[in-house]
């Protein structure tokens, strides 16, 4: 058998598990509340919200 093949029968397989992962996900009530681990706060100067577009320009090299 062909890699490629294989790797088609390889997906094959996992699809009805994916599928059935989305559709148990999309019927479970959502949860009152979530915790959101990534937010944080810090202190910054206080033109950061105005800056954030020069910020991120010099951070991406533009």
């Amino acid at each position: 058998m062909s890699v490629i093949r294989e790797e088609v029968q390889h997906r094959r397989i996992q699809l009805p598990s994916a599928t059935e992962q989305v559709r148990e996900r999309l019927t479970e009530s959502a949860p009152a509340e979530r915790h959101l681990p990534f937010v944080a706060s810090f202190e910054a100067e206080p033109d950061l919200a105005e800056r954030h577009e020069e910020i991120l320009r010099s951070d991406m090299g533009c």
